[in-house]
Parts: structure tokens; C-alpha cells; sequence
């Protein structure tokens, strides 16, 4: 009788001698062929209870297949939607919030600028420092952390008594929400392969009404007098909110597996599945590699494999090490993400674009305020130079002047759609290139410097709707093509070199602007036209892809 293919078994994170197996199941092979059944005894070096296990298998991705998306996933999603709104609302004042206190605090334009890049230096750093807290302590507890870090000193910066307190605790704001990328990380780590680009259009819609709500805000507050310090004091109070759900938020299974820790993976699993209303997949839950390896070993179909318990006084056999994704006892490094050679030029290429992608999204903001500080001083935005407008007297936007700013930042919504379609159509990379593409078009426009407000307004929307897009793609590719070891890593380095490039786009589109406003609009112009081909080099395409292990 013809031998099918079939796995060997693992129990309680023992990965079994696959070799040793097979010998033994060759030996008896000549009472399988004449239709005897198989028992194959193995000793396992686990001091668990021996059992007789189904040869059936499946990961956890297979897992999340199986029980589909329900209450579960609905409880999480609004963990992380809070989040992402918490998130908009933040990043969207580290450019709107430096003009508000301008006047206030009586700065010039290169102290301006560096209050600009002073929490996007603080979230270049809090990316990569809590990127490790995510992969070493999980996804769950670096969250709560970002959430405690960032609303505490977000309240401490809205009392700051001097500039220079404010340039501090603004850093330590920074550092927080370089952390708010792990958000989708979770998120994907737990969404059918199905469903994943829904999810990371649903966290960049929740995103955007945060861009959104933060031009409301300010256009509102302005007659207060004091708008700077109660926008942030708002910032902060979404991000205690999100603290008040931590209970829902699970950790990660991809990350208990690549610890070792297969019971715990299995008990989330299950409370899933229970909440969703569904069953786990039959059979045992193991990993990816341990999935691959029991391919290459033959098992026929009316074998059964038994674990049994050491003999009494038998000496341990040491067992070989597995990869370090599935021992749990060492995570992902940083050097991970440079091997092998696919890997290190995705790495290379994405960190490229990371960086673009902040002068593009960041200096669409600051452009957009700008721009309309421009017109509003000057009548145009064609001069040379606007450097009077800061000068003896400070001018500021007021409230009516938020008005094209807030209709710039609703451009944000249109882009959940071609994120969507996109993505799944074309592909990440191809929609990628596109993205980048359209936002060099729309920037280049600007170059022409628009006659009219309408004509500015129309062109810095469709350059927020494009780089929006552009944003969505990056996050939703990024998670999907690292494997799990080192995806916490690689979100958080990527979100590192994001706000990296953000601390320099307020002397490209402030400073640089003041000075020349073609040479200004000309970086932006140029940066998302070579970022547009450098997407096209990525060697990896993950759409309909399972997540890695």
C-alpha cells in the first residue's frame, strides 16, 4: 500500500528527531504494506504525559483562517482604533501646533522649526527602543506602555512654564507615539489573511479623522487664547482613554510561539475562537518551521504516533537547538533584518522609503499651513521669500483660515479607497509606485504657484490624498514582509527612521520655504518621484501572503 505524506508530531513545544522517526517508521514499513497497523513508539525528552496525538497540524495563521473575524476581533480593533486616532491627533499637531504657540511664546523661524522637530526626534528614538520592547516583552506590553508614557508627559507639556521645557517634554511626547506602530502589528498578528488590508484600512480611517478632529480642534480653540497648551492637553486625554480597554488587548500568538510559550498561544487561540463563536482547526498547534519540517518526513495514513514518557532513570538525551523563533530564547536582532541577501535589499529599499515618506507626509502638513500663511500675509504664494511675515509683528492664521486647511486634511478619506483597491489589485509594490508617483505630480504642480486659493487648495489636497495612500501601503507591507521574529523590530525601526526624516522636513518647508519657495517645493517634488521607482525594486510581493513565522 502506497505511504501518503504526512507529519510527525510535537507536544508541548518538543520538536521530535524527525531522522530518528523515520527509521523507525521504515522499519516497520513491511508490516504497514501488508496492512497491519502501525504503532511507532517515541521517547519524548519532555517530562510531560505520554498521549496518543492525531498526525493532523496547523500554525496559527492556519488557526486565524479557520475561526474567521467576530467579537474578538471587534474588541481589539477598538484598542487600536482609539489608538490610531490618538495617534492622528498627535501627529498632526507636532506641524500644526509650532505656528499656535508662535506668537505666544515669541519665536523666531528657526525656533520654530525646532519645536517642530523636536518630538519627531523623541519618536525616532521611542521607535527603535520600544520596536525592542515589542519584540523582546510583546506587542501588548509595549502598547500599555506608549499609552502610560505618552499621556502623562502629554499632560506635563501642556503646563510647560518656558520654551525650553517645552522643547523636553516634547521629546518624551515624541518618544511615545514612535511607539503607536505596533498598534497594527497586533492587529495583523491576529486578522484572517483575508481580511488584512480592511483592518489597515479601518486603523488609516481612524487615523485620519485624528488628522481631522486636530484642525477642527484648533480652528475652535484659536479664540481661547491659549489653543497650543489645550490642544495638547486633548492629544494626551485620547491616549489615557485607550488605557481604559487594556483588558482587551491580547497578546500576541505569533509572538508566544516564537517565545516558546505554545500553551499560552493555544489558550488565546482558544478564547478566540469561543468568543467568535467557532472551533480551533483538529490536531496540534506548531509552528512554521516545525509545519515545513514534518513535510519531508513519510508517515503512512494508519500509523499512530505515540509520545511516551522517559523511561525511569533514563538520561536525558540533549536535544538540538531550534531557530531562535521557536526556542523563546532569543528574539529577533537588528541585524536580522539584513539576512539574507532578499531580505537586506528589502530592508535597504524600505528604509529609503520610510524616510521619503516622512518628507512627503510631514511636508505636506507644514506646506499646507505655509502656503495659506502666505496668501493670507502676502496675497500670493509666488513670492521669493516670506521671511516679514514672521518678522516685528506675528501673524497667525485665525480661525476662518482653518477652514481650507480642515477640507486639505478630509482629502485623507478618498484615500482609504485607493488604499483598498489598490493593494489587492495591483499589488503592494505597484500601488506603492503609483502612490509615490501621483504625490510628485501633485507637488510639481505646486511649482506652477496656483493663481488662486482654490487652485493651492485643490493641488495640496491631491497631494494629502496621495501621500496618505502611500502611507497606508507602507504599513500595511511593512508587518507583512518580516517574518515574526523580527517584525516588532522592523516596525519599529521603520517608524524610527520615519519621524528620522520628519526632524529634518521643518528646515526643508519652513525655513528652506521662507528663503525659496521653488527650491522648497522642488525637494518634495523630486523625493517622491525617485521614491516612486525605488518601490519598484522591492523584490518581495505580499499580497494574499501568510503572515511569517
Amino acid at each position: 500500500m502506497a505511504a501518503e505524506k504526512q507529519p510527525l508530531v510535537l507536544v508541548d513545544g518538543v520538536q521530535e528527531d524527525f531522522q530518528e522517526g523515520a527509521s523507525m517508521l521504515a522499519e516497520s514499513m513491511k508490516q504497514i504494506n501488508s496492512g497491519a497497523k502501525t504503532v511507532a513508539t517515541y521517547e519524548s525528552d519532555d517530562s510531560s504525559e505520554g498521549e496518543i496525538i492525531d498526525s493532523d497540524y496547523y500554525t496559527v495563521a492556519d488557526a486565524l483562517d479557520h475561526i474567521g473575524v467576530g467579537k474578538f476581533h471587534f474588541k481589539l480593533l477598538l484598542v487600536v482604533s482609539i489608538i490610531s486616532v490618538a495617534g492622528g491627533l498627535g501627529s498632526t499637531g507636532f506641524a500644526l501646533f509650532p505656528p499656535l504657540a508662535r506668537c505666544h511664546l515669541g519665536l523666531e523661524s528657526l525656533h520654530e522649526a525646532f519645536l517642530t522637530s523636536a518630538p519627531l526626534v523623541g519618536a525616532a528614538l521611542g521607535g527603535v527602543c520600544l520596536g525592542y520592547v515589542a519584540t523582546r516583552w510583546g506587542r501588548r506590553t509595549e502598547l500599555i506602555i506608549m499609552m502610560l508614557w505618552t499621556s502623562f508627559f502629554g499632560f506635563l507639556s501642556s503646563a510647560a512654564p518656558t520654551y525650553w521645557w517645552l522643547i523636553i517634554l516634547r521629546v518624551l511626547v515624541g518618544f511615545g507615539h514612535g511607539g503607536t506602530g505596533q498598534r497594527l502589528s497586533i492587529l495583523f498578528e491576529y486578522l484572517p489573511t483575508r481580511y488584512r488590508t480592511l483592518g489597515a484600512g479601518v486603523l488609516t480611517f481612524c487615523w485620519n479623522i485624528g488628522n481631522f478632529l486636530e484642525a477642527v480642534l484648533i480652528k475652535f480653540l484659536i479664540p481661547t487664547g491659549v489653543a497650543w497648551r489645550l490642544i495638547l492637553i486633548a492629544d494626551a486625554t485620547v491616549f489615557a482613554i485607550g488605557l481604559l480597554f487594556f483588558r482587551w488587548l491580547p497578546e500576541s500568538c505569533f509572538y508566544l510561539m516564537g517565545r516558546g510559550r505554545r500553551k499560552e498561544a493555544r489558550k488565546l487561540l482558544e478564547e478566540a475562537a469561543r468568543q467568535n463563536g467557532k472551533k480551533l482547526p483538529p490536531g496540534m498547534l506548531v509552528t512554521e518551521e516545525e509545519k515545513k519540517a514534518n513535510r519531508d518526513v513519510a508517515v503512512p495514513e494508519n500509523a499512530v504516533a505515540i509520545v511516551t514518557k522517559p523511561k525511569p532513570g533514563k538520561r536525558k538525551r540533549k536535544r538540538d537547538p531550534l531557530p531562535s523563533s521557536s526556542t523563546g530564547k532569543k528574539g529577533g536582532s537588528l541585524m536580522d533584518l539584513f539576512r539574507p541577501a532578499e531580505m537586506c535589499l528589502t530592508t535597504v529599499l524600505l528604509s529609503i522609503a520610510w524616510f521619503a515618506l516622512a518628507i512627503a507626509v510631514v511636508g505636506c502638513a507644514i506646506l499646507t499651513e505655509e502656503l495659506l500663511q502666505m496668501r493670507q500675509s502676502l496675497g500670493s504664494e509666488c513670492r521669493s521669500t516670506f521671511e516679514l511675515i514672521h518678522g516685528n509683528v506675528c501673524e497667525q492664521l485665525d480661525s476662518a483660515d482653518y477652514t481650507p486647511i480642515m477640507i486639505i486634511f478630509a482629502s485623507e478619506f478618498p484615500a482609504l479607497f485607493l488604499t483598498y483597491f489598490s493593494a489587492d489589485k495591483l499589488g503592494r509594490r505597484k500601488a506603492l509606485a503609483l502612490s509615490f508617483a501621483l504625490s510628485g505630480l501633485f507637488f510639481g504642480l505646486l511649482i506652477l504657484c496656483p493663481v488662486s486659493m482654490a487652485v493651492t487648495t485643490f493641488f495640496l489636497a491631491g497631494a494629502r490624498m496621495s501621500v496618505t495612500t502611500s502611507f497606508s501601503l507602507m504599513i500595511i507591507y511593512t508587518p507583512e514582509v518580516y517574518p515574526t521574529s523580527v517584525r516588532g523590530m522592523a516596525v519599529g525601526a521603520s517608524r524610527a527612521l520615519y519621524r528620522l526624516g520628519s526632524a529634518g522636513v521643518p528646515f526643508v518647508s519652513q525655513v528652506l520655504l521662507r528663503k525659496s519657495v521653488v527650491g522648497s517645493k522642488s525637494v518634495h517634488t523630486a523625493v517622491t518621484v525617485m521614491t516612486a521607482i525605488v518601490c519598484l525594486l522591492l523584490p518581495i510581493e505580499t499580497n494574499k501572503r501568510q503572515l511569517g513565522e
